[in-house]
């Protein structure tokens, strides 16, 4: 196969990652997470569908740049126009995220959805840029249990919103419009609307100040 298009093999590996995309979002839309199934059959639902994921992965990094945005279009919940995905980006349950208007995403940022909660969503505005190996996670564990039952809960990363290199995103975490988080940090609680944090944990340095006046 060349990078001009799929060939019939691709289109295969296609059409069967998205059957199984398609049971485990139909079971999500319901309002059912993984912890619906018995444990016999979430593994092997994860297991299946975590090789057909590797396969597509491989034929998205030999994509051309209007193809892949084709294919991402129908597996994410939402992409915006004039938005950008570079390459080596991961996105794990990609029905789950939701990517607005004139965003950036940045070689080898990576998205981690859940299926054990059917409601918790990843989502990103209009205008956003995030720099290289950005993670963004709304699953988790509960640490209070031997058996680290799994958690989730929604990610919101607002319009205007700029994440620097290697910085994480923890569940539950609502950036605000217009915040800017530096390099490197981790960030565990909500970053109000213009303001610059940084550090692990994240802590609110100073506000953000947009000079002049801008329109988008």
């Amino acid at each position: 196969m060349g990078d001009a298009g799929f060939g019939s093999g691709d289109a295969l590996v296609f059409l069967r990652w998205t059957e199984i995309l398609g049971v485990c979002e139909t079971c999500a839309r319901a309002g059912y997470g993984m912890r619906s199934f018995p444990p016999s059959i979430r593994r092997l639902l994860f297991g299946a569908y975590s090789y057909s994921e590797n396969l597509l992965r491989l034929l998205l990094e030999i994509l051309p740049p209007p193809l892949r945005h084709m294919v991402y279009r129908l597996l994410l919940g939402r992409l915006g126009s004039n938005s950008v995905i570079d390459y080596q980006c991961y996105f794990r349950y990609p029905w789950k995220i939701s990517i607005g208007r004139s965003t950036s995403v940045n070689r080898g940022c990576e998205f981690y959805g859940s299926m054990m909660d059917g409601r918790a969503r990843i989502t990103v505005g209009d205008h956003v840029a995030l720099g290289p190996h950005v993670r963004v996670l709304s699953a988790g564990h509960d640490y209070r249990e031997l058996d680290l039952p799994d958690t989730s809960a929604s990610v919101a990363i607002g319009d205007h919103v700029w994440i620097g290199a290697g910085a994480t995103i923890l569940p539950g975490v609502t950036i605000g419009e217009g915040a800017v988080i530096a390099a490197a940090s981790v960030v565990t609680r909500d970053v109000p609307p213009y303001t610059i944090a940084a550090g692990c944990p994240a802590r609110v340095l100073k506000k953000r100040t947009i000079n002049g006046h801008h329109t988008i």
